[in-house]
């Protein structure tokens, strides 16, 4: 397959017209339509829809798109290891994270790791887990943070639990239970739950203590980072069971309270790395350092 054509396809996916992406490539709007077409062509099926002037991408193009993510996040990976040599840097580290851990302790970690290194340079990238463990396996991060994984992830990735984080119930400052010493299911009753996502293992383990507690667990709002959580929760939107760490992270900036809930819960945060390519010393200074920044942020 030719990968020229190919990067000018993802190009118009993410800009969503070949004019977007004309810009972005700097080569006219019809030679982006005639790479689109020659393409389809070595391919031997259609990507888009033809709608007046509007290309609406298939099944097809949405299909090659993400299946060609991961070796177009090898080929950037590998494009800037070209430039690091090229431009004599001394190193650098690249670390892949899902939202409650890069938003929380990474920059801390970051910020300590680059103390005396002024010639490092720090890749990174905040992602949900799917993809974290996607970059860790195409070798695109030195190694990925990332929290309630498979525990069958282990066949194919070096997995090294870094923390067991309790889960805390966040409320808006001034709500009836801001004074309480700790949450219990059926204290949440009363009011609109912010739910995680259906899919995430983290929200099965809270629908079940809500169940042992005899308390429905009907959620009025569901998303998919406990960041968005702890945001809707200082809107007033709800209340809501997150990570101890996303809701410390956002206690600060959000007017959000912080409560320990029961029966305690807890989820374990993760170090991933490749089976196949030992971590460099750069990498494992950074992976101490944000073990030293969870230590740090614990409530």
């Amino acid at each position: 397959m030719n990968t020229r054509l190919l990067g000018i396809f993802r190009t118009v996916m993410t800009s969503q017209t070949t004019v977007g992406a004309s810009r972005v490539l700097g080569i006219s709007q019809p030679a982006v339509s005639t790479a689109l077409g020659q393409l389809e062509s070595e391919l031997g099926f259609p990507l888009f829809n033809r709608v007046g002037n509007r290309l609406v991408p298939r099944e097809e193009a949405k299909l090659l798109f993400s299946a060609s993510e991961a070796m177009f996040m090898y080929s950037e990976a590998l494009d800037q290891t070209v430039e690091d040599i090229k431009e004599n840097r001394l190193g650098h580290v690249r670390v892949s994270a899902t939202p409650q851990l890069g938003h929380s302790i990474l920059p801390q970690a970051i910020q300590r790791f680059m103390i005396g290194k002024p010639d490092v340079k720090v890749f990174c990238d905040v992602v949900d887990s799917f993809k974290v463990i996607e970059s860790v396996e195409a070798l695109a991060a030195d190694f990925g943070l990332a929290m309630a994984l498979e525990p069958e992830l282990d066949q194919s990735l070096k997995m090294v639990k870094i923390a067991s984080i309790e889960m805390v119930c966040v409320v808006p400052h001034g709500h009836p239970l801001a004074r309480r010493k700790r949450v219990v299911p059926a204290d949440l009753e009363p009011y609109p739950l912010i739910g995680l996502s259906s899919l995430a293992r983290v929200s099965t383990q809270i629908a079940a203590a809500f169940r042992d507690a005899g308390v429905p667990y009907r959620v009025a709002v569901e998303t998919r980072y406990s960041e968005t959580a702890c945001r809707l929760v200082g809107a007033g939107a709800g209340v809501a069971v997150v990570d101890a760490l996303s809701a410390v992270a956002h206690t600060g900036q959000q007017p959000i309270v912080a409560l320990p809930f029961r029966p305690k819960n807890t989820i374990d945060a993760w170090a991933i790395s490749s089976k196949d390519r030992p971590l460099t010393r750069l990498a494992e200074a950074l992976l101490v350092e944000a073990r030293d920044a969870i230590k740090a942020l614990r409530p």
